[in-house]
């Protein structure tokens, strides 16, 4: 007899799957983009559909335009606005002189190419110093060994070690 597993599908649908769990994915209710068909037959005399919608109201038109005359547009007052050489006329000698301290100190803030100049230089030296540092440190290590190498130690008693060896003729 062989042993065989049964699996319950329908509880593994529903402890994995559930219906109410949406798995991070969000629908977006928004109207589909619009679409102007083409009417007509010939590309010379087609006209978009959207186009032969009932044009605006000549009495409204007239109206719109009556109201905005005299008005400047839109953009043309943004320029006004942010123009700085109406500023620059207002301003007074001390004022005019504290901008241009300013206007230095900012440039030589951001002056990014002599930053990275200066970088460079001190890199270079901090690593010259850490070179000499080494070679200095290694010198000091070279003399020790052989100070270490060279171990002279005094007679003891009077005698050399090699007092006992005596050569006779």
């Amino acid at each position: 007899r062989k042993k065989s597993q049964k699996w319950d599908e329908m509880n593994i649908l529903a402890t994995y799957h559930p219906a109410d769990k949406d798995y991070g994915l969000m629908k977006i209710d928004e109207p589909s983009t619009p679409y102007h068909r083409m009417v007509g037959d010939d590309d010379e005399g087609a006209v978009s559909d959207s186009e032969s919608n009932e044009a605006i109201a000549a009495d409204d038109l007239a109206q719109k335009l009556a109201a905005a005359e005299g008005k400047d547009p839109k953009i043309f007052m943004r320029e006004e606005e942010e123009s700085s050489e109406e500023e620059d006329e207002e301003l007074s000698p001390e004022e005019e002189a504290k901008k241009n301290e300013f206007e230095m100190k900012r440039k030589m803030h951001y002056n990014e190419g002599m930053n990275i100049k200066l970088a460079r230089q001190l890199i270079a030296t901090e690593l010259q110093e850490d070179e000499e540092e080494e070679e200095e440190d290694y010198r000091d290590e070279e003399m020790k060994d052989e100070t270490e190498d060279i171990n002279i130690d005094p007679p003891q008693g009077g005698k050399s070690h090699f007092g006992s060896l005596i050569y006779s003729n």
